[in-house]
């Protein structure tokens, strides 16, 4: 099994990163492609493991740095830190996933899609980034951010449009990786 293709979504708050990310997923299913998501949790506090009372807290609290509840159906793995991206990636990679979906770690450059709420405020977030995919707005942009940026622009109404770019992109990119892997 090769590496897995990597796309990142980024974008600033309310900017559509999960609805965008669970559209995306919804396609790639379709596909038969192995999708897992990394979700950057950037408020601050604690996630909320929700499982006050069962054994898993109970084992936390005892010491466990890690702990993993599985069942025939799923599994959930917890931990007592902050899993650092690279190693959130390669057990994703280990897990044997064609295709890695990043939401957020804006700093973190990965083959992304910028999502724009407005150009005035976020267009920083687009020419800082490396290796632009795609660019979705939520209002349509001036000439400026298009003559700035040779990436494709898409309105966040042209929803086929801009799924048919990604997915494009994601079945191309795995299609190479799997023809590397049998040269």
């Amino acid at each position: 099994m090769g590496s897995s293709i990597i796309l990142q979504v980024v974008g600033y708050q309310n900017s559509g990163k999960t609805t965008l990310i669970s559209k995306l997923l919804k396609e790639l299913g379709k596909r038969h492609f192995q999708t897992g998501v990394i979700k950057h949790h950037g408020h601050g506090n604690c996630v909320d493991f929700n499982d006050s009372g069962k054994d898993t807290e109970q084992h936390r609290n005892a010491g466990a740095n890690i702990t993993c509840v599985t069942s025939s159906n799923n599994s959930i793995l917890t931990m007592n830190s902050e899993l650092p991206l690279n190693k959130a990636i390669a057990l994703y990679e280990t897990l044997e996933m064609d295709c890695i979906l990043i939401e957020g770690y804006k700093h973190i450059p990965y083959p992304r899609v910028v999502l724009l709420r407005n150009e005035k405020e976020d267009m920083d977030l687009l020419l800082n980034s490396h290796e632009v995919i795609a660019a979705i707005h939520s209002i349509k942009p001036k000439g400026t951010i298009l003559q700035e940026s040779n990436n494709p622009h898409f309105m966040r109404d042209d929803e086929e449009l801009w799924l048919n770019c990604l997915i494009t992109y994601i079945t191309q990119e795995h299609r190479r990786r799997v023809d590397h892997e049998n040269v």
